[in-house]
């Protein structure tokens, strides 16, 4: 890009794109923090049961490219691919949300009527 283009850029009667780029931003990261999220359970479970990538590839009918892709945590997974990998590793993986919420609630003093029980 040219000075004079840069520059006709900041003087443009449009206007910027900013917000909306903004919002798109953060969508993107909480979607790449739940994609990593599953990223590590899908790891650790493979190194619990002693399986490869390419053992998993082949178990869930995909690539071993495919499974790559997904333990990057940079792949955005469609429900079908999480149900598999929820089937087959024994993971869970739709729950992330709720499980999450459990953890940060254990963090708040148990209510007294569960000493009780």
């Amino acid at each position: 890009m040219t000075n004079k283009e840069k520059f006709l850029a900041l003087v443009s009667d449009d206007k910027p794109d900013t917000l909306l780029n903004n919002k798109k931003r953060i969508k993107d990261r909480s979607m790449l923090r739940e994609s990593q999220q599953i990223a590590l359970k899908v790891l650790l479970k493979l190194d619990e049961i002693g399986w490869t990538q390419k053992k998993l590839a082949t178990e869930m009918s995909v690539s071993p490219q495919q499974i790559t892709k997904i333990v990057s945590g940079k792949e955005n997974l469609t429900i079908e691919t999480q149900i598999k990998l929820q089937t087959i590793l024994d993971i869970p993986i739709l729950a992330s949300y709720y499980e999450n919420r459990i953890t940060s609630n254990k963090a708040f003093k148990e209510p007294a009527w569960r000493n009780n029980c």
